[in-house]
C-alpha cells in the first residue's frame, strides 16, 4: 500500500475521532492506533476483492529483473501453456487468472519476437514464476472442481480433454520451473 493512502486512513481517523469526541486534532491523534488504521486498510481491502467485478487481473511486482535464455520451442510450449490455461479460466469464470495467463502469453511471444537470436530467446525470470505457479493451479481445478473446456453441462467428450489436459498442463508447469532453475543456477 502507498504511504500516502496510509496516511489518507490515518487523516481521516483522526480527523473522525476529533470529531466525535470534541477533541483538537492533536489529542485525537493520541487515540487511533497503528492496528486501528491497519484494521481499516484490510476491511477495505476485502470488501475490494468482494466486490470486484473487474476482469483485470491484479499483476504481482516483479522484484527478479533477470532474464533467461530458453530455447525458442520450450518458449513456444509456455505460449501455449499460458493459452490453454487462460482459456480454461476464462471459460470457467475466472477472469483475473484468465487476463494474467493471457499477458503471460504475450509477453512471452513479445520476448520470442525481440529478443530472438540463434534459435533462443530471453525472458525475465519472474514470467516463468508467474506462468508455473498459474498454470498448476488451473489442473488443479480442472482436478478438484470441476473445471472444463466445455462446461456447457452436455456430454460430447470433454471429460476425457479435460482429463488429457492435466498432465500436459503439469509438464509444462514443470518445463517453466526447469528454465527458472537455469537462471538460479
Amino acid at each position: 500500500m502507498e504511504p500516502t493512502a496510509v496516511q489518507g486512513v490515518a487523516t481521516h481517523l483522526v480527523e473522525n475521532m476529533a470529531k466525535q469526541s470534541g477533541m483538537d486534532h492533536e489529542e485525537a491523534v493520541r487515540l487511533v492506533t497503528p492496528e486501528a488504521v491497519a484494521e481499516i486498510i484490510m476491511q477495505a481491502a476485502t470488501q475490494d476483492d468482494q466486490e470486484a467485478t473487474s476482469l483485470h487481473a491484479v499483476r504481482p511486482v516483479r522484484i527478479d529483473d533477470r532474464v533467461v535464455s530458453a530455447p525458442v520451442e520450450a518458449l513456444g510450449h509456455l505460449v501455449m501453456a499460458a493459452s490453454q490455461a487462460g482459456k480454461y479460466a476464462s471459460l470457467n469464470e475466472d477472469g483475473p487468472a484468465a487476463a494474467h495467463l493471457l499477458d503471460l502469453a504475450t509477453e512471452i511471444g513479445a520476448g520470442l519476437v525481440k529478443r530472438h537470436a540463434d534459435g533462443a530467446a530471453e525472458i525475465p525470470v519472474g514470467i516463468l514464476d508467474e506462468l508455473a505457479e498459474l498454470v498448476d493451479s488451473v489442473a488443479d481445478r480442472i482436478e478438484g472442481d470441476g473445471w472444463s473446456i466445455c462446461p456447457c453441462g452436455e456430454d460430447h467428450g470433454q471429460e476425457e480433454t479435460d482429463a488429457g489436459a492435466i498432465p500436459v498442463m503439469r509438464h509444462h508447469a514443470a518445463l517453466a520451473r526447469g528454465l527458472r532453475e537455469q537462471a538460479a543456477g
